[in-house]
This record gives structure tokens, C-alpha cells and sequence, in this order.
């Protein structure tokens, strides 16, 4: 890892590194599926990566997305909560940005996609799947030339593909705390929650937001709270 010179783990590694380890420690929360790395020592650092996606795809991203640049090949969660009346389940598998830039396009259409969303599904680079309960769906980068920050885009199944209200750093910032709650993307899409099409995802989000304070107190849900009241009234 360039000689030694980095340190062992960045403050933002740190802060995913706790978030799993608030999911393993906690004795209401079991984790079916964990993934810890390992670091990504041939790319290197922030820079060293943003050059390569520069060189190989012509794409010069900003440089504030340096603070949440995660340098694990892999980092993965699938993880349930049980109460009586209550199932609480999440995951994400957030892959190293590097390798999520230089590979362009998801194979998710079907002979009755329109073409609009086939040329979406196209361009995109997913960057956070769920592939062991999630049903297929996941978390895209789109950037086009010109662009230095990608566009967030999330796949939810048969209700489609929606540009997420987050950019990439702020979308790794609200995982922290969400922790892959299923469909909680959906509280940033222009979407209707009062549609019964996303009732389950505002059941699971307020779930979250009743459950996790008590077991994960460290985090600040006010703004989640506020933002899923103004979205269901």
C-alpha cells in the first residue's frame, strides 16, 4: 500500500467498520452475511484511484468526493431484526469506486422496458447491490462527460429506476445511519409514499426509525424523521 504510507484504516473506513460492528455486537440484530475488505493495495489512495478513472474512462471527478473514498474491494451486510409483530431486514455491498467507474451498464431490462429507462440502465454503474434478499435491486452511478459527480440512481424491481435526491457522498453518509434498511433509497426519489406501491418501504423506514435509536443511539435520525413526515404528511 504505497510503500507503507497509508495508514491501516481512513477515518471514513473507520466509521463503516463500526456501523458493521454495531450490526454484528448488537444481540437483536442477526447478521446472516458479513464483508470486511480486503483494502484495494493496487489501486492505492483517493488520488491514485480518481487518476486511473480519469485515464481509463476520461472522467475527472471531483476531488470533495475524496472524504468518503472507501479503499475495500468489498464491504457487505445482510442483517435482520425480530420483535413480535415486527421483521426489520436490510443489506447492502458497497464494491471500491474504481471498480464500480470502470464498468458501465446493468443488465435489467426486459422486452417490455421502455427505451428511455433501457438507455438509463445502460449507463449506469452499480456500486451498491443486494443480492441475498434484496430481489435484485441496487444503487447506480451515473455520470456523463462534462460531469465531475455522479448522479445516484436506485433500482427497486418492478417499480423501476429513480434518481436518487443524494449525491455519491452524501448517499454513503445516510447509509451509515440507514445501514441498508430495504427500499429506505426511496425516501430521495420523486416518488408519491402515500402510493400503496411504496407502503412497504415507509413501514420498513418507520420501523427503522423506532428501533434504531434504542439499539444504535449514536447517529442522528432527526433529519430522516423530517424528511419521511413532509413525504407522507
Amino acid at each position: 500500500m504505497n510503500g507503507g504510507c497509508m495508514p491501516e484504516f481512513l477515518d471514513y473506513e473507520l466509521h463503516y467498520l463500526a456501523m458493521l460492528d454495531e450490526l454484528a455486537n448488537s444481540p437483536e440484530v442477526k447478521v446472516f452475511h458479513e464483508e470486511r475488505g480486503p483494502i484495494e493495495e493496487m489501486v492505492g489512495d483517493a488520488s491514485e484511484t480518481f487518476e486511473l478513472i480519469a485515464d481509463e474512462v476520461g472522467i475527472h471527478l471531483d476531488q470533495s468526493l475524496h472524504r468518503t473514498f472507501l479503499r475495500f474491494e468489498g464491504l457487505s451486510s445482510h442483517w435482520a431484526i425480530e420483535r413480535p409483530g415486527t421483521y426489520l431486514t436490510g443489506e447492502f455491498s458497497i464494491c471500491h469506486l474504481g471498480a464500480a467507474m470502470l464498468v458501465t451498464g446493468v443488465d435489467l431490462a426486459t422486452d417490455e422496458t421502455p427505451e428511455e429507462e433501457r438507455r438509463i440502465y445502460s449507463q449506469l454503474r452499480a456500486f451498491d447491490e443486494h443480492p441475498r434478499g434484496g430481489g435484485g435491486t441496487l444503487t447506480g452511478l451515473r455520470i456523463l462527460p462534462g460531469m465531475s459527480a455522479p448522479e445516484i440512481w436506485y433500482y427497486g424491481g418492478p417499480q423501476g429506476v429513480f434518481k436518487l435526491d443524494l449525491g455519491y457522498d452524501e448517499y454513503l453518509d445516510a447509509l451509515l445511519v440507514m445501514k441498508g434498511v430495504y427500499s429506505w433509497q426511496y425516501l430521495f426519489a420523486d416518488v408519491s409514499m402515500l402510493d400503496m406501491d411504496f407502503a412497504a418501504a415507509v413501514d420498513a423506514i418507520k420501523e427503522m426509525l423506532e428501533i434504531f435509536p434504542g439499539l444504535f443511539p449514536g447517529h442522528d435520525y432527526a433529519p430522516f424523521r423530517a424528511r419521511l413526515m413532509e413525504r407522507i404528511g
